[in-house]
């Protein structure tokens, strides 16, 4: 997702201090002045992942996950938040270290950046009224006006599968998935294609009250949409192998399984290599 230049600053005090503790078993932790920094390039409007509360503090599961593997890196982790499609131009340009933000392992974002070993799987579906009429059945979507997060694979999905001129699909693309809930409930836009675990998230605080459901299948392209998700580098990073060893470190040691449950009744955990 690459386009935004506006970047959104926001390092999180609190964890520069719990960084301090120990990392890992017989490591002794290293002091705040001899911590390396990790910039981590992320959102603050894709719940439940990453969102700002009330009080304006990045919150969110990965957002929990990023202070328990820079604990076990003893790294001192901040948070850069920005658009999605600024993530990738940023780390490139050395403004941030890793991006940590549901970013879709796919060949194509492979030739711009490094990924980690899978951290998250993230299955597509689309999102309609109930009774609309509307499933994956492309012909459904005909004539219809599809609100899609600028940038994404979800774009490049229609823009590859289904372009306009012969699926007749209108697109209105969006900076966050926020505004695209948004229109949908104000009728403006009829579907959305997205993971299924953002559009849980929605579907379980309004979207159902609203009478919104995720209709069809999961989409499988892998070409399109990769295995899931991973951690973002430069290339020939080793941060990568940094974040690999803690990466298996959360996923062995209970951490995001007890991250996945507060948001989750299913599990998104892969496969530990």
């Amino acid at each position: 997702m690459f386009k935004r230049e506006a970047l959104k600053w926001l390092a999180t005090g609190a964890l520069a201090g719990s960084m301090a503790m120990a990392g890992v078993a017989n490591a002794q932790p290293a002091s705040p002045a001899t911590q390396d920094v990790v910039r981590i390039g992320t959102l603050s409007d894709y719940a439940p992942f990453e969102y700002k509360d009330a009080s304006g503090q990045l919150k969110g599961m990965e957002i929990e996950l990023a202070h328990a593997m820079c604990k076990h890196m003893q790294a001192r982790c901040e948070f850069v938040t920005m658009d999605f499609d600024a993530l990738i131009p940023a780390l490139r340009a050395k403004k941030i270290d890793a991006v940590l933000a549901q970013m879709s392992i796919t060949d194509e974002r492979k030739k711009a950046v490094d990924f980690t070993d899978l951290f998250t799987l993230a299955p597509v579906q689309w999102v309609a009224k109930t009774g609309s009429g509307i499933t994956d059945n492309p012909e459904t979507l005909r004539g219809k006006t599809v609100g899609i997060y600028s940038g994404s694979n979800h774009e490049t999905y229609l823009k590859k599968r289904l372009p306009t001129a012969k699926s007749g699909i209108r697109v209105k693309t969006y900076p966050s998935q926020d505004p695209i809930w948004l229109d949908m409930e104000a009728g403006r836009v009829q579907a959305t294609l997205t993971d299924t675990t953002v559009a849980h998230d929605w579907l379980a605080k309004t979207g159902k009250a609203k009478g919104f459901e995720l209709v069809g299948k999961p989409i499988d392209d892998v070409a399109m949409f990769g295995e899931g998700t991973g951690i973002a580098v430069r290339k020939g990073d080793p941060l990568r192998t940094r974040f690999n060893v803690a990466i298996k470190q959360v996923l062995t040691d209970g951490t995001f399984a007890a991250e996945n449950k507060k948001v989750f009744p299913f599990s998104i955990a892969p496969a530990v290599k």
